[in-house]
Order: structure tokens, then sequence, then C-alpha cells
């Protein structure tokens, strides 16, 4: 098996790494053999987490364009890896990426070497979610390739123009390359939000837990969090 994950988004903060950091948990709860990536020049979060064994490519230079040596290198490390793989990309790169890969034809390049490439994109609720919307519709356009659409409610509503994304044109419009959807569901800050600002701050995984003193209530809490995501990506045909 030959499988790439892909999480982009053009915004900052809109759990792009969080959504890298629960799918290698989700792999590795699999058992399949895993390969993470990071290569967020400007906030590389996935590469903190030991535990995940996160390597580090920066394929941008100061300008933000792409590296293309490193980019070479990026999917030279994607075809060779016999296993699930995922790669968290840049925010601040999304635009120079998706163009880059659509002129090296990369994804063609991938599927050639027998890799099933997934790309993930994170779409935040309030006042982030025409930007990662408009992301969406940039990746939906300019590739072919299927997408997990994740919905992150943390930071507010996501209905435009007070209907929910599974009712707009956009996701009308590409509906048969959309494998499913993933509820990132808004929690109480005062209880979930402190435990996983704790976690997350802390670069722990959920198999860590256990090696530190958190309460029962806290431990119940992960436990939740941890059924809901996996249970919803057991449900996606990948």
């Amino acid at each position: 098996m030959k499988h790439c994950n892909l999480v982009v988004t053009s915004k900052g903060g809109a759990g792009k790494s969080f959504v890298a950091w629960v799918l290698a948990q989700w792999g590795m709860s699999k058992g399949f053999k895993m390969h993470c990536l990071d290569t967020d020049p400007a906030n590389p979060t996935f590469a903190g987490y030991k535990a995940l064994n996160v390597q580090y490519l920066d394929i941008a230079n100061e300008k933000m364009l792409i590296n293309r040596d490193i980019f070479d290198d990026l999917l030279e490390i994607i075809a060779e890896h016999d296993g699930f793989s995922v790669v968290d990309t840049g925010s601040t790169t999304f635009y120079p990426f998706l163009s880059h890969a659509m002129e090296v034809r990369t994804f063609k390049l991938l599927k050639d070497a027998g890799v099933r490439v997934v790309v993930h994109a994170p779409i935040a609720g309030g006042p982030a979610l025409k930007e990662t919307l408009v992301a969406l519709e940039a990746l939906l356009e300019t590739t072919d390739v299927d997408v997990v659409i994740w919905l992150n409610g943390h930071f507010g509503s996501i209905e435009l123009n007070g209907k929910p994304v599974t009712e707009t044109q956009l996701y009308k419009k590409y509906v048969d390359r959309i494998l499913g959807i993933v509820n990132i569901s808004p929690r109480e800050r005062d209880t979930h939000g402190k435990d996983f600002e704790f976690l997350l701050g802390n670069k722990l995984t959920f198999a860590q837990i256990p090696d530190h003193k958190f309460k029962l209530a806290q431990k119940q809490r992960f436990a939740d969090v941890r059924s809901e995501l996996f249970g919803q990506l057991d449900a996606i045909n990948f």
C-alpha cells in the first residue's frame, strides 16, 4: 500500500496541524507503516511531535517560493514509502505549492508511481470560513485528486449564507471527488479546550496520555474526542 495524505489550506490557525496529528495517530492505530512529514516553512508545528517521528523538509525559500530540488525530494520520499504517509504543508506556501504541483504534474507522477493521494482540507468556522472555502475551491478547480473535508467548528459556525457546506454549489459540483467529511465538534473551552491546549502545547499524542498525571475526567474527554474522530475516519473509503 502506498497512500499519501496531504493536509492543505491557505489559512494559518485553521487546524491543519491538528488534522495531520489526528491522521498520523489514526494510521498508527490501524497498524500502517507510517511516514510523517512537515513542510511548513513558517510554523512547523507537526514536526514537534517526537512520538510521531515527523521528518521536516523546508521546501520554500525566504520569499516563500518553492525550492524545486527539495520539492523533488519530497515526491521521491512519498513515492518510495510503501505505507501510509501524512504530509503537513504550510499555509503561507499554499498557492505556490499548488501552482508548482500542477506545473510538474505532481499528482500524475505519484499516481503513476502507485501512490494513492488524498488531500485533506480543513474548513474553519467563523471569520476564517470564506478564506478556507476559497482554498478548497482552488484545490478542487486545479486538481483531480480526491478530497476529505474537515469542518472545524472550534472558531464558530460553519455556514455560508445560512447554508452548511454540503449545500453550497462548490460541494455539489465536486461531490463525486469528496470522499467524506470529518466534523471537529466545538466543545467546552473550560474543559476540553484547556485539556487539549495542554496536550497539543506539550506535543503529546493520545498514546502518551497514560504516561502523564491526567485526571480521570480528562482521560475520558481525550478518549471521547479520539473515538469520535477515529470513528469518522473509519467510515471513509480511503
